[in-house]
């Protein structure tokens, strides 16, 4: 991400997460663990459907109170983030019910503080890193699902998610500034000409950027990935506490999985940006960083629900659906990082970086429908030495070739943000 500029001479002390913002992320834990309730049951296709809208919808929600207060660092009112925190405590305790009784509170919830998130910038001020802020459209499918039954309503739904992802991919620094310009000439042209008809008329204001603060929202995304992962951990907990004797295969799972989610917190913020894994800084613009960074993180939240299932089914194999809800939280995790990793590439560093991600997304994919027999302790150790090849493999040891050794310059001297 970009940082904000500096015309002093002094650079400006490194800003860190505030209390209020670490209060309003408190909402964060109890989003993940009511989302991860959609997964428990199966899951079937319609089940994961369901949660990466849902999921994304929070998500997003999240993520435009979390760049209203990098931006507005010091002026952050603290009573929005408050009714933004209640709003989204609505919807996290709607999500178990979601497809019933609550869908109306949770579809309300997420529309009114989308246009919260959208009111409280100044006018004029244009939030470059975060075109959300200005085109609310991906709300208004929501708000039309209101009238109608399932299942168009959930489609309505995805429309909205669709055209927010859509915003986000093409609306580039100049599109957003060239749109907003126009909006302003027409709010000016529609205006009545001054007179005594009509008194005088105010001049529209001057549009202005706001940019993100890159350190500052990097640790507030890396701070989101840290409170996911606690959600495996408290999966983990769960079922192990469940359990009347804890044998060595109960050891060996719960080892297991405790260690592969401490190998990709190490990796995602150790070898990372923003806690997505590899991602060079700057090698992205904000937006696409922060979209591949709530791809990433839902994955992470269905891992955190497999391995609670993982840790209650010890005895046996896996049920064939939480298999491959494991298998394919991985294989997303490794494409994330992947994705992330190859924008600033050269064709030398792909050949690296193909070698170090594809295996990865490869044996998880291949373990999905190949694995199923096995126990379940089996499949998280052979997740977890993925995960462990991804930090300890570098082109850069001894006897590597020139591009490797290149490459290793690179990752040494990129600052990492968690």
């Amino acid at each position: 991400m970009e940082a904000k500029e500096s015309t002093g001479s002094v650079a400006p002390a490194e800003r860190h997460a505030g209390w209020n913002e670490l209060f309003f992320d408190l909402v964060v834990v109890a989003g993940a663990g009511q989302l991860a309730r959609l997964l428990h049951d199966g899951p079937q296709p319609a089940d994961l459907a369901l949660y990466a809208v849902v999921y994304l919808a929070f998500w997003t929600t999240w993520a435009g109170f979390a760049v209203y207060g990098d931006i507005a660092a010091s002026e952050t009112r603290v009573r929005t983030l408050l009714i933004a925190m209640f709003g989204m405590a609505v919807m996290a305790a709607s999500v178990h019910t979601v497809q019933s009784s609550h869908a109306t509170a949770f579809v309300i919830a997420y529309v009114a503080l989308r246009w919260q998130a959208g009111q409280v910038w100044r006018r004029g001020s244009i939030v470059v890193d975060w075109p959300l802020a200005q085109f609310g459209a991906g709300a208004v499918p929501w708000l039309v699902s209101l009238f109608v039954d399932t299942p168009l309503r959930y489609w309505l739904w995805a429309l909205g998610i669709a055209l927010d992802i859509v915003t986000l991919l093409v609306s580039t620094r100049e599109r957003t500034l060239r749109r907003a310009g126009e909006r302003a000439a027409r709010r000016r042209d529609g205006r009545p000409p001054p007179g005594p008809a009509h008194g005088p008329v105010a001049e529209p204001p001057r549009l202005g950027e706001s940019r993100i603060d890159a350190a500052h929202m990097g640790e507030r995304l890396g701070l989101y990935v840290i409170i996911v992962l606690g959600e495996g951990v408290i999966q983990i907990i769960d079922a192990a506490s469940e359990r009347d004797g804890w044998d060595r295969p109960l050891a060996a799972t719960g080892l297991g999985a405790f260690g592969l989610l401490a190998a990709v917190c190490t990796l995602s913020l150790l070898y990372g940006t923003n806690g997505i894994p590899h991602l060079r800084k700057g090698a992205l613009a904000p937006r696409l960083a922060m979209l591949l960074h709530a791809v990433m993180t839902g994955f992470l939240v269905a891992l955190a629900t497999a391995l609670g299932s993982a840790v209650a089914h010890v005895d046996d194999v896996l049920p064939k659906g939480q298999h491959w809800l494991l298998c394919g939280a991985m294989a997303g995790y490794f494409a994330a990082g992947l994705v992330a990793a190859l924008p600033l590439a050269d064709r030398s560093d792909q050949i690296w970086l193909l070698g170090w991600a594809l295996p990865c997304v490869a044996v998880s994919v291949a373990l999905a429908p190949l694995g199923v027999g096995l126990p379940a302790w089996a499949t998280i150790w052979i997740l977890v030495a993925l995960v462990c090849w991804q930090i300890a493999y570098d082109p850069g040891a001894p006897g590597a070739g020139p591009s490797g050794r290149r490459w290793r310059r690179i990752r040494r001297s990129v600052p990492r943000v968690a």
